[in-house]
């Protein structure tokens, strides 16, 4: 049997709209999830209750180093109740990030929905450390540039005001190069030539979601469900250089205790990935590592064909209060706690 990772820490953390950070595989439906949660546009009272904000963001990660970027947010863009968000990051190891995202759920008296977003992500140094519950490390094996640029299109249907029926379409580009290096490790290009997907390509998904939403915020949600049961599909019919098909599925709960102030939460997330052995290129396999799947490792640090993720947090309300009439600060102390465990094929899962 593998060894199982995982990881307790308790942590400050500053509270702000909508983190960054999110599973790739099911973003667009976390996008979807906090599209269903917000509300119809009322009257702004305060600061806090206010569409629009503008957010800097500061922030430090083994790979990255000291990080800094911005977020503006826009809830109501011009009383039409459509959601923006603009958001660029660069950091000291010249990793960029760039994201626009617009969409509103308020189509059709709230039965229909639309998500659009376009994202950019350049590392010019991302760490390869090989496939499966490996042992390698703490330095990786090899490294490479990596480069991603995608666009993608959402509909849905919402039957119900905490469920929604999406499908999804777009275009991803990813270009994977020798990069740059700080030593003589090598790059991934030359250490692994016949690995799949090593010198990048177009990956064009379809896909078909379930989302149930039941939190009652966006920003601090402090009850309720959000699950999300997610197939996509790509193949050269479709213009990809690839053939896979991929099942996921992420549910979380929320409990409130002491009024809201503290609240518990539970996550399990699940992924499969399968197609032709050398239709699948490494960059598109799950992944566990990083602030979205298993803090406190390197991200993308444990890949295979399947992955488990399991992940308990409890977070307390330390102080809020308004800064300069430009942000409603929460401030939170937060302790989780988290397991999980890829596989790299079938019969690896089955022993398991």
């Amino acid at each position: 049997m593998g060894p199982i990772v995982g990881r307790a820490v308790l942590a400050c953390v500053l509270l702000l709209p909508c983190a960054a950070s999110a599973i790739d595989e099911i973003a667009t439906e976390e996008y979807v999830a906090d599209l269903m949660a917000t509300p119809r546009p009322a009257e702004p009272k305060s600061v806090e209750t206010r569409s629009w904000a503008v957010l800097p963001e500061v922030g430090f990660g083994p790979d990255t180093g000291p990080l800094v970027g911005g977020k503006f947010t826009d809830r109501d863009v011009a009383g039409s109740g459509v959601t923006l968000d603009a958001e660029a990051t660069q950091a000291l190891e010249r990793q960029q990030m760039l994201s626009l995202t617009a969409g509103t759920p308020h189509l059709v008296d709230d039965r229909f929905l639309a998500l659009l977003e376009a994202r950019f992500k350049l590392d010019p140094e991302r760490e390869f450390f090989g496939l499966g519950n490996n042992n390698l490390g703490p330095d990786p094996v090899s490294t490479h540039e990596f480069q991603r640029t995608q666009a993608f299109f959402t509909v849905g249907w919402r039957p119900r005001p905490y469920l929604t029926f999406d499908a999804s379409g777009g275009i991803r580009y990813v270009s994977i190069r020798k990069g740059i290096r700080d030593d003589d490790r090598p790059f991934t290009t030359d250490a692994f030539r016949d690995l799949p997907g090593v010198h990048g390509g177009y990956v064009n998904p379809v896909g078909l979601a379930a989302v149930v939403m039941t939190r009652d915020d966006v920003i601090r949600p402090t009850r309720g469900w959000r699950a999300i049961f997610k197939v996509t599909h790509t193949d050269r019919a479709l213009g990809s250089d690839f053939q896979f098909t991929r099942l996921g599925g992420d549910v979380g709960r929320l409990f409130p205790l002491f009024g809201g102030a503290h609240v518990f939460g539970l996550r399990a997330n699940g992924g499969f990935i399968f197609g032709p052995q050398r239709d699948i290129p490494f960059w598109e396999l799950e992944d566990l590592g990083g602030d979205d799947t298993l803090r406190g490792f390197f991200p993308h640090r444990f890949l295979g064909t399947s992955r488990v993720l399991l992940s308990g947090e409890y977070r307390f309300k330390l102080t809020q209060f308004d800064f300069l009439d430009w942000w409603h600060v929460r401030l939170d102390g937060v302790a989780f706690a988290e397991a999980g465990r890829v596989f790299i094929g079938n019969d690896e899962l089955r022993r398991e």
